[in-house]
């Protein structure tokens, strides 16, 4: 199995670029809220914004830690860790996944309250 490490990288950054785009984006809907006398949603983008750093994080670590034991294994143990591997993999795509969904739901309530 062969990783390409600079795309996993570029992944990594465009993760943790997304983050912040989360983070800027959420504050400012917080003070757009507070012209519409309305609050509360913009707290689902920050934590959107965290949870795409979290899934970064996941994404370095199965990096630096899962991936050189996939190289390294023997043909005895190459199946567990394939699956370990696949599972962090999965807990990374669910946190950018419910970061998104969270990101859409605010800016669905915004876009409602805002075109009343």
């Amino acid at each position: 199995m062969r990783i390409l490490f600079p795309a996993e990288i570029l992944l990594a950054l465009g993760m943790i670029l997304f983050s912040a785009s989360l983070f800027i984006s959420g504050f400012i809907v917080r003070r757009l809220l507070k012209i519409i006398r309305r609050h509360g949603i913009w707290i689902l983008q920050i934590f959107g914004g965290v949870l795409v750093l979290a899934g970064a994080i996941v994404h370095i670590i199965k990096l630096t830690v899962y991936f050189p034991a996939l190289a390294r294994s023997n043909p005895y143990d190459l199946l567990p860790q394939i699956a370990k591997t696949m599972q962090v993999g999965s807990i990374e795509s669910l946190m950018v996944l419910l970061a998104g969904l969270f990101a859409v739901v605010a800016s669905l309530i915004y876009f409602a309250w805002t075109s009343r």
